[in-house]
């Protein structure tokens, strides 16, 4: 399944969808009220109480939930949109029609990995690191989807403006399942799926003072610094395919033009140790989202107003966002 969040019509609530296979999104809330009063003869009114109630509720427990009416939605899904084409238009949603959310906008934690790709270990002269490189960003940087990422221009206190920001793009992993002292050979049953992650970091910030951990918090703290999206792929969706997610393309777009491209099989920790690792340290929770690194980052300029960054991730989708 690939699982958005997103607002329709309304501010609130927010609204969870299945991105059917011809782009369209079904409404999990319309599609089960639709279900259940065609299947279980439910009066409307009983319908939209219990889909309320599994819905009215944070986005990591709702993530959840739809795991644990999977095999509900599939049945709905199969009979209301055959051949992934619903028929009810209250059920389904054009793209255009939507605005994204980030797919977990309520996260417990957000964790960056840092020099985890080769090639930029390489690039900077930087020594391969003995255990996963790792930092946390605030729930204020998440923004969705085709949502502007606004390039900071301070206030009173010194570095808290920048002229340089780069755009660092990454797989990132979802955590389904509270992990604590997990063992790598059993990492993958406490992931949930698979998103696209941009981290976005104010650069000349970050080099005030080169290695200074503050500085480099602060760089990546600002509001709107963590595009996420579209959706999350969950990981039975690669499995079934076939899909090894330690090969996949990679590609960072500015304005159209492809300004840096990598592979998933160049990380230096895989997803098993990076798990295993943070798990020795702390426990994670369903919802917890994992940024796994960036291949080389940037534009060497920084972004400018203006400018349109797009990452583009095989087999997972591609996230845009605006830069103000």
């Amino acid at each position: 399944m690939r699982i958005v969040t997103f607002l329709y019509e309304k501010p609130f609530p927010p609204r969870y969808g299945i991105v059917l296979s011809n782009g369209k999104v079904a409404d999990l809330q319309e599609l089960l009220q639709s279900f259940l009063v065609e299947e279980y003869d439910m009066t409307l009114e009983n319908a939209c109480a219990l889909t309320e109630s599994i819905f009215s509720t944070g986005s990591r427990n709702v993530l959840q939930r739809i795991l644990a009416f999977r095999d509900i939605i599939e049945k709905a899904l199969s009979k209301l949109c055959p051949k992934n084409i619903c028929l009810n238009s209250k059920i389904v949603r054009d793209v255009s029609e939507i605005h994204f959310l980030p797919p977990i906008y309520d996260p417990s934690k957000i964790i960056g990995i840092g020099l985890n790709y080769e090639e930029y270990r390489i690039m900077l002269k930087y020594p391969k690191p003995e255990v996963p490189l790792f930092f946390f960003k605030p729930v204020n940087t998440l923004i969705g989807h085709r949502e502007k990422v606004v390039i900071p221009r301070g206030g009173k206190w010194p570095g808290t403006s920048s002229k340089i920001v780069f755009h660092e793009y990454e797989l990132a992993v979802v955590i389904g399942k509270k992990a604590r002292f997990i063992d790598r050979s059993k990492a993958l049953d406490h992931v949930y799926g698979f998103t696209i992650f941009s981290d976005i970091t104010a650069h000349d910030i970050e080099m005030i003072q080169p290695g200074y951990v503050l500085y480099q918090q602060r760089a990546k703290a600002f509001d709107t610094f963590s595009p996420m999206g579209p959706w999350i792929v969950t990981k039975d969706e690669l499995i079934s395919k076939g899909i090894d997610v330690y090969n996949l393309k990679i590609a960072r777009r500015r304005n159209g033009v492809v300004e840096g491209e990598s592979n998933t099989k160049n990380m230096i920790f895989k997803i098993e140790e990076i798990l295993e690792f943070l798990s020795e340290i702390m426990t994670l929770e369903p919802g917890d989202i994992i940024s796994l690194g960036s291949p080389p980052a940037g534009p060497p300029g920084g972004l400018q107003p203006g400018d349109i960054i797009e990452v583009e991730i095989e087999n997972i989708g591609v996230l845009t966002n605006y830069v103000v």
